[in-house]
């Protein structure tokens, strides 16, 4: 099988697998975007298809990243790699605390364990990847709005300036799910991730990953 015939098949690199289908997912949705006219019903379901497990794909690649530094910095640990930072060593010790926050909190905790910049909640990367958190949030229960600061805003609010919405889908529909599930908002996704990891992996001083897709460079 697959298994073990390509490294880029190995079970402990997932966070690879997840973003590289975010990826081809949200290329499907624009391929048929790109249809224009009316498309038949099989291929408009294909389509939001498609843009939800781009999401979702891109949401789990925030969580297998945080995952795979512990595990990539315990395995130094155990063969005994006397380069090893403190601070790295430090965050094996606190993950057991560390595993139970969020996902986005454990990035935060990790910051603080190694002594390195956390993030500002109110601005970017990490704001986008809330937002993009509260989006996937919505996938499942279909609250599109939240309390932020003593104040009820919605995810149109938030995100639908930040990628065009579905050119699919008319006007006069609501923003949620119709005309934010397109392949603009499956790309703005997989970027936010993408962007979001690399620039914890500066704060941390360790080698960023290389993007897939898009053209936009980590700041």
């Amino acid at each position: 099988g697959l298994a073990g015939e390509d490294s880029t098949w190995s079970r402990d690199k997932l966070s690879r697998h997840h973003i590289i289908s975010a990826h081809h997912l949200a290329e499907d949705a624009r391929l048929i975007e790109a249809q224009g006219g009316d498309i038949p019903q099989d291929e408009k379901w294909r389509y939001r298809a498609s843009v939800t497990a781009a999401i979702l794909s891109a949401v789990a690649y925030l969580s297998a990243s945080i995952n795979e530094l512990y595990l990539d910095v315990r395995k130094l640990g155990q063969e005994g790699e006397s380069k090893m930072r403190m601070e790295l060593d430090l965050l094996v010790q606190a993950w057991p605390r560390i595993a139970r926050a969020q996902v986005l909190q454990r990035y935060q905790l990790a910051l603080s364990v190694a002594d390195a910049d956390q993030y500002n909640a109110d601005q970017k990367p990490y704001i986008d990847a809330d937002s993009l958190i509260r989006l996937r949030d919505a996938l499942l229960s279909y609250d599109v709005e939240w309390d932020e600061k003593g104040q009820r805003r919605t995810l149109e609010e938030r995100i639908a300036k930040a990628f065009p919405p579905s050119p699919l889908v008319s006007s006069h529909r609501p923003w949620f799910p119709d005309r934010c599930l397109g392949a603009g908002c499956a790309s703005w996704a997989v970027l936010t991730v993408q962007l979001f990891v690399n620039d914890f992996y500066k704060r941390m001083s360790l080698p960023g990953r290389p993007l897939v897709g898009g053209e936009e460079k980590p700041g």
